[in-house]
């Protein structure tokens, strides 16, 4: 699972994000062309061209009009021509063109390295040169040339719809446009991945070209994929929760900033937030938006479970319901088998798809140049609502170390909770998934486990013959060896997640990231080969007290309960740290009271300081 990270409304540029980050983001989530495609998002549109005007009318009456030049521009005057004529509002238009600032057209109308043509509405002021990414509704990427790396250019538009998904977190799809010379893709992105048009020519099918650039202005919200969940008054952000099937909370205010977002394009793309109810100032609930993966189980059933088995320190479930799915959203298209870009170039690959060129010219220099079909297929998401309470810290913002460790060792108790009374296997022990409670009551947990979406139901009993679901599940710093080998998932993983959680959050000292030069770094890069071999070398005595080393000043008298963990953790056998699990209830009982007591003896020590 991806880290979590805080996210600007409107959000910054994303700095963390680069080409590559996108890229293993979308790559084998791609597919097309789509047969069909044009009809389905520009069929309700009906194009009347006469006496040099175009005429646009939609369900028999006209919705605009606009003069038609005599010819298309040529690539070296594509950008003067956009920004002069189509940056006008069009008669019957919701919002208007821009070009944002920096992305300025050279005297004759080029730009060599690529410019954003974005979409905006409401209508921003045309002395706006800095279009906000909350008013974008379609995004374009324009090159001069034909001959730019077809990867990179349509990185650069993958680019743009990030961030405009980053600051609306409930859009359900997004429109896109890929210009390169004369030729144009037209492209859709959710949650599930992309997908695009057959390509065509601006001069040979201008008027074509003409009819969607400025239908795009005249689209619905419903047409252009936004959700009207979101609403705003004079008391800021809100949403109205309650349906006939789901019992009602009402309305629910958000605060400005959400508290986590999702950085990835493709995926969950989860944003929670801090909530109240309009007559109180207290932010006493949780709202989070999520695209769950749909053959995943509901949080909701699990969070439902925990509360039945009364497991000890579980997060109430306050409000649940599944919004819409891509499956939903893309209905009327076909679909097979999705494609990534090839590790060949495009004329060593012209005998593999000699077929596609016959079949259809318009496969020329288009999605099929550049990539190759892969197994991957097509995965429904489902855009969930949850609202859980309470609501608590981000485990980094400890006020002290007495607190700190009362929080790691009640988010232990409430995993053995989870495990023993509801049968529920975690799964993703991480920093961003424990957070600490300020509880009034001395028998309240200091700390609890949030996020039981990576999380399964185990069957009767608890066994080390128990599987999860295949492949890694976590999120990667904290994932452990075992689970980097591809066994699988146990409880013991998870108590090895907690020991990194700790580590990492002395060695970060209250901040969200670590040193440049620190050793955990590393575990968030390479192969899972890489890390297994890493993590397993830093698990070693001589090792981990390098790690231990990382301790700023404040915090060593914390490095003898780190060491302990670390020896109850991997045992030494023959020689060498043992990663494994035993499954037996005695073995389960040890460990579980091993690690907790660990952390009461550190709290007993602090308090005799």
């Amino acid at each position: 699972m991806e880290n979590y990270s805080v996210s600007n409304h409107p959000p910054a540029p994303l700095a963390s994000t680069d080409d590559q980050d996108i890229l293993d983001n979308i790559d084998g989530r791609i597919h097309g062309p789509m047969s069909g495609f044009i009809k389905k998002y520009f069929g309700k549109f009906r194009y009347v061209y006469q006496d040099t005007s175009l005429e646009i009318q939609v369900a028999g009456r006209v919705s605009g009009r606009y003069a038609v030049p005599l010819a298309a521009p040529s690539p070296d005057h594509f950008l003067q021509w956009f920004s002069s004529q189509l940056s006008r509002e069009l008669d019957g238009a919701r919002g208007s063109w821009h070009i944002p600032g920096g992305d300025v057209a050279h005297e004759n109308g080029t730009v060599d390295d690529g410019t954003s043509l974005l979409l905006a509405i409401p209508t921003s002021p045309a002395s706006d040169s800095d279009t906000r990414w909350h008013d974008v509704q379609v995004v374009g990427q324009f090159f001069r040339s034909g001959n730019i790396g077809y990867q990179n250019g349509l990185l650069r538009l993958c680019r743009s719809a990030h961030q405009v998904f980053a600051s609306q977190p409930v859009r359900l799809f997004l429109h896109g446009f890929y210009v390169r010379g004369s030729l144009i893709e037209l492209w859709v992105f959710d949650r599930s991945g992309l997908y695009c048009s057959e390509v065509f020519d601006i001069r040979k099918d201008f008027v074509q070209f003409l009819s969607i650039i400025l239908s795009y202005q005249l689209m619905t919200d419903e047409d252009l994929g936004k959700n009207s969940m979101l609403q705003s008054d004079q008391g800021g952000s809100y949403v109205v929760l309650g349906s006939s099937v789901t019992p009602s909370m009402g309305k629910l205010y958000l605060e400005d900033q959400p508290i986590a977002s999702r950085e990835h394009l493709v995926g969950t793309g989860t944003t929670c937030y801090r909530a109240r109810m309009p007559d109180s100032s207290r932010w006493d609930y949780v709202l989070k938006f999520k695209w769950r993966w749909a053959r995943d189980r509901p949080e909701n059933e699990l969070l439902e479970l925990a509360k039945k088995k009364r497991v000890w320190g579980a997060i109430s479930l306050d409000y649940y319901k599944e919004v819409e799915s891509t499956a939903n959203l893309r209905r009327s298209l076909r679909w097979g088998t999705h494609r990534k870009f090839a590790k060949i170039r495009p004329r060593e690959r012209c005998e593999s798809i000699k077929e596609d060129r016959e079949e259809s010219t318009s496969h020329v220099d288009g999605l099929v140049e550049y990539t190759e079909e892969t197994t991957n297929m097509f995965q429904n998401r489902v855009l969930t609502c949850i609202v859980t309470s309470p609501v608590g810290r981000p485990l980094h913002t400890f006020q002290s170390l007495s607190e700190l460790l009362h929080a790691m060792r009640d988010a232990i108790k409430c995993h053995r909770s989870l495990l023993f009374d509801a049968r529920i296997l975690h799964q993703d022990i991480s920093v961003g998934n424990i957070i600490i409670v300020d509880g009034r009551w001395e028998d309240e947990p200091k700390g609890i486990l949030i996020d039981l979406d990576s999380s399964i139901e185990l069957a009767e009993g608890i066994s080390e013959d128990d599987r999860t679901e295949d492949g890694v599940v976590g999120t990667r710093p904290f994932i452990a060896i075992g689970v980097l080998k591809s066994e699988r998932h146990t409880y013991r993983h998870d108590l090895e997640s907690f020991l990194y959680v700790f580590l990492w959050t002395i060695i970060t000292n209250h901040t969200e990231n670590l040193p440049e030069t620190s050793k955990l770094r590393q575990w968030s890069n390479g192969s899972w080969d890489e890390l297994t071999i890493r993590k397993s070398i830093d698990m070693n005595q001589e090792s981990f007290r390098t790690i231990l080393e990382e301790f700023p000043s404040e915090f060593h008298s914390l490095k003898p309960l780190a060491e302990s963990l670390r020896q109850i953790l991997f045992p030494l056998r023959d020689g060498v740290i043992w990663t494994g699990t035993d499954g037996s209830p005695e073995a389960v009982d040890k460990l579980y009271y091993g690690m907790s007591s660990a952390f009461e003896d550190a709290i007993a020590s602090g308090r005799r300081i």
